[in-house]
């Protein structure tokens, strides 16, 4: 099989070279290597041409749904590896998820991850994110649910192309649309990467904003019910309680607690952003 790795980044001067050096050691050959860039403003695209890649391709700032197609469609592999650039892979990684797509009647695997912080902020993001890792790793087999980390027939690009309305959750909308068509697609709870959140407070939550505004523009696109926005608002603190005491639990550490405060702020920002879209925004046309 040839794998065409693309990495889509945006002001990723943090870890991008981890990122970068993390795909060059993996021990299955790689065919190319290819990063789409959303406007980077920051050191980025300095440090991947000193790293050096195969392409760099520009997506003007359209977000992820287009950014993601671009990286597909210029690729020449029979198999398109989509790595973040907030990621670093372990070194079998690649030769372990190749394997599960030498049955052709899968189109895409999916493995999970575990977020490690770097800072009070990264870190109380990293404790919200692996409650989520810990629920999934606990379910049975189960279809994809993420294109992050990812293998893919290059070809299924053709065949459903991922919405570039869409600049984020482009992966739920791609995801619902292929999972509903009767594609077969894994998530494989053994394979696993390292994510590395943000460090800072408002890309935090403007990031939450943003998974709101699309999560609506998702439901309104696909007729799915809308969610309860005054259930959601009850369910915030005792969520939160939750969540704090499910973290201790699993990082084995008393300020784990404190996710209980992120779960806050970000279900805040989240309802913010399905609100904004759905009774402010323009909708889905």
């Amino acid at each position: 099989m040839r794998i065409s790795v693309v990495i889509c980044t945006k002001n990723s001067e943090r870890t991008i070279r981890r990122c970068i050096r993390s795909v060059k050691r993996q021990d299955y050959p790689i065919h190319e290597i290819l990063v789409v860039d959303g406007g980077s403003r920051d050191e980025t695209l300095s440090i991947v041409r000193e790293e050096g890649v195969d392409e760099i391709l520009f997506d003007g700032g359209r977000g992820l749904g287009y950014a993601r197609q671009l990286g597909a469609e210029s690729s020449d592999g029979e198999i398109v590896c989509f790595i973040d650039s907030d990621t670093w892979t372990p070194q079998g990684w690649l030769k372990a998820m190749t394997k599960h797509m030498i049955d052709e009647r899968v189109v895409g695997v999916q493995d999970v991850y575990w977020s490690r912080g770097e800072g009070l902020i990264s870190t109380l993001e990293a404790y919200f994110f692996n409650i989520s890792t810990y629920r999934v790793i606990g379910r049975g087999d189960e279809p994809a649910t993420g294109i992050e980390n990812s293998l893919w027939r290059r070809w299924v690009f053709e065949e459903v192309r991922f919405d570039e309305r869409f600049r984020l959750l482009e992966d739920l909308d791609f995801l619902h649309r292929i999972n509903s068509m009767g594609y077969v697609t894994k998530r494989v709870k053994n394979i696993y990467h390292i994510h590395f959140p943000r460090v800072d407070l408002r890309e935090s939550y403007r990031q939450y904003w943003n998974r709101g505004y699309y999560t609506c523009l998702f439901h309104l696109k696909h007729g799915i019910p809308r969610r309860n926005i005054p259930l959601d608002i009850a369910a915030t603190i005792p969520s939160s309680i939750r969540n704090g005491l499910l973290s201790c639990f699993i990082e084995r550490r008393p300020q784990a607690i404190l996710t209980g405060l992120t779960s806050i702020w970000k279900r805040a920002a989240f309802i913010q952003g399905y609100v904004y879209c759905l009774y402010r925004g323009r909708g889905y046309n």
